[in-house]
């Protein structure tokens, strides 16, 4: 009896400290989980600005289409193309206001330093077989669970719909996981709306840097409409729910259908944005998409001609833009968007050395970015990417490190010329293109007459021809006199 007493007591006195333990150690453990959080948003607020202002001295244009689509204060997946690595997330998490979380490959976590850094800017990992295995493709289901959350606490997740990463004028299948996670989070979280944006992402040139991008909203679709149908079966839901979403993601991007005709739908972009040039030559952040929506006519044109009509559009369009490219000129400075009179040929002489002056402080930086995305990356799905990222990155390391040896040492002047640098990236930018057009329309001065003259006749030719392909319908129709 007296063994039993004790073993009793043992028990009453195992579960009072189990008691006093939770009630300690609680409290510090949300206060963790708290302060982690709080550093995940100072991580992200940190980063923001200086992508946004990367991103705007990286590419010349940013068209943004209908961000007002964006529902604000509910759970929102923006599930989007994948064209490039991260350039299309950053893009949306620098312009627009929801605070965005992503889901990445879950091989990028492998590092325990880059995973600390990448659950800092929002980003959950997913895993995929031919990555990870099955081990990988059981930690999906904590990262579900953290989507369901995320979605739950009304906020934005966004998602490359995709799955795989490739540049290319067309519409890849659609992966099941957007509505895995729409639906799993009306069932798990028991919400009662998950709103889906469809968002086209669209590159003039994904790879080269001051190319431009266009971004454009599609009408939110609610998860809701599917739940009685996934109650009932699964499958039958979420394939429904995938060919819907696809079909309002093709409306917002630009889609070729036959690789082989991605050169003539090339062509005849150049030639719409020369004949629009006073519009789209206008540089910074826009809000419309009037350049996207004709240059999906043109491709969606291209789509529908017949074998003999493409034939013909293809030989005329190749010889004349084949002719430019052993003139080493573009289609915008052959038909005369660029000038080199003789108070622009001043100009551009008399700053040139003072820019390359200042080009000889960036000089380290550019030759680093240059071998990074040079040798070390392959792929052009990467290449731009890394660029645009490596930049930012050491530019913001050179600044620190400059203030930190000028406080060090007193030498203050280090750290003024460095800001002096850095304030005379836009000067620079502008100067090199400046420099760039003027060289162009230098070159068309110097060709033979009778040459200029066939290739006006050719493009004039071509004109008449394919300018018809970017034409809205519905202002056509306007314009027609009764």
């Amino acid at each position: 009896m007296a063994k039993v007493k004790n073993r009793t007591n043992c028990c009453n006195l195992m579960l009072r400290l189990c008691r006093t333990r939770d009630t300690i150690c609680d409290p510090p453990a949300k206060h963790y989980f708290s302060v982690r959080k709080a550093n995940h948003l100072m991580l992200y607020a940190f980063a923001r600005p200086f992508a946004r202002l990367g991103l705007k001295y990286y590419f010349r244009r940013i068209d943004l289409a209908h961000l007002e689509r964006i529902p604000k204060g509910v759970p929102v997946i923006l599930a989007a193309n994948h064209p490039t690595t991260f350039i299309e997330p950053c893009i949306l998490a620098c312009f627009q206001d929801n605070p965005l979380y992503f889901l990445a490959r879950g091989d990028f976590f492998r590092s325990p330093f880059f995973a600390r850094l990448l659950k800092g800017v929002h980003i959950v990992p997913i895993y995929r077989l031919h990555d990870a295995g099955f081990g990988g493709i059981k930690q999906n289901y904590e990262s579900f669970e953290k989507s369901y959350q995320i979605l739950a606490e009304n906020r934005t997740l966004m998602i490359l719909a995709e799955g795989r990463c490739i540049h290319e004028k067309r519409l890849r299948p659609i992966r099941k996981g957007t509505a895995r996670i729409a639906l799993g989070a009306l069932t798990e979280k028991q919400l009662p709306e998950v709103y889906i944006v469809p968002i086209g992402a669209n590159f003039t040139y994904a790879d080269r840097l001051r190319s431009q991008v266009m971004l454009s909203c599609g009408k939110p679709m609610r998860a809701s409409a599917y739940l009685d149908a996934y109650r009932r079966s699964e499958a039958g839901a979420i394939k429904q729910f995938t060919d819907d979403l696809r079909d309002r993601l093709r409306q917002e991007v630009i889609v070729v259908e036959d690789m082989a005709d991605e050169p003539l739908v090339e062509y005849v972009h150049q030639l719409y944005r020369t004949e629009h040039y006073d519009e789209i030559s206008k540089n910074g952040i826009h809000y419309e998409r009037q350049q996207l929506r004709a240059e999906q006519r043109i491709a969606d044109t291209i789509n529908g001609l017949d074998p003999n009509t493409k034939e013909r559009w293809n030989l005329l369009a190749h010889d004349y833009f084949s002719r430019l490219q052993q003139m080493r000129v573009t289609d915008e400075a052959f038909a005369g968007c660029y000038h080199s009179d003789a108070t622009r040929s001043a100009l551009v002489l008399l700053l040139a050395l003072p820019v390359m002056l200042l080009l000889i402080l960036h000089l380290p930086i550019l030759l680093l970015v240059q071998w990074i995305s040079g040798t070390k990356i392959k792929s052009i799905e990467f290449a731009g990417p890394v660029r645009w990222a490596a930049s930012v990155f050491l530019y913001l390391v050179c600044s620190l490190v400059c203030l930190l040896v000028s406080l060090l040492t007193g030498a203050y002047q280090v750290f003024v010329l460095w800001l002096l640098a850095v304030i005379s990236i836009p000067g620079i930018i502008n100067y090199l293109e400046t420099a760039w057009r003027w060289l162009l329309a230098w070159r068309v001065r110097r060709q033979p007459v009778h040459l200029l003259d066939y290739l006006s006749t050719q493009r004039q030719a071509l004109l008449r021809m394919v300018s018809t392909a970017w034409l809205d319908p519905s202002v056509s129709k306007l314009n027609t006199p009764n």
